[in-house]
């Protein structure tokens, strides 16, 4: 009959040789890293790396929402002059104003807005006898023209524009329908 408890011993022991044999150590004979030192190496560079992904995440959607909310600027800083020119204009003496410096006043802050909008590539659609486009323009009403084409546009009642290549508001037409 076998033993109970020199089994049971037999087994710790032959563990304890087994583990003392092929013990975890810092280093093996040849200087290299353990299976454990190597995992835990590992995964210090797996943690990190995390923690460095998280870091670049939140700085792209600081910087996103930072561009979102400053996305106007440049055009706020082209816009500034034109409210100081009108901001002026209303607030001259209308005692002392003629007809001509008005008209002037005008055209030079059309000028202002114009090439405001050619610098943001707002492009201005006014199809005035031009082919009728739907993707372009609007068609408000029909009238009969013998002169001219049918699907002409005959007047524009407000003008387009586009964006970049993207109509943002169609023009408001009439069309020659014959």
């Amino acid at each position: 009959m076998i033993d109970k408890e020199s089994t049971t011993d037999t087994t710790s022991e032959e563990v304890e040789e087994f583990e003392s044999e092929n013990q975890v150590t810092s280093e093996n004979e040849n200087g290299e890293k353990t299976w454990e030192e190597k995992y835990n190496d590992t995964y210090d560079a797996l943690l990190r790396a995390k923690a460095e992904v998280e870091n670049i995440k939140k700085r792209s959607e600081k910087e996103i929402s930072n561009a979102y909310k400053f996305s106007t600027e440049s055009i706020f800083l082209d816009l500034i002059p034109i409210f100081e020119s009108l901001d002026i204009a209303v607030s001259q003496d209308t005692d002392n104003l003629n007809k001509e410096n008005l008209v002037e006043g005008n055209k030079l802050l059309k000028n202002m807005f114009d090439s405001l909008l050619e610098k943001n590539s707002l492009e201005v659609i006014d199809p005035i006898n031009e082919k009728f486009d739907p993707n372009l323009h609007q068609a408000i009403k029909t009238i009969e023209n013998d002169k001219k084409d049918d699907n002409t546009v005959d007047e524009v009642l407000q003008k387009g524009y586009k964006l970049v290549g993207r109509v943002i508001k169609p023009a408001l037409v009439v069309v020659i329908k014959n």
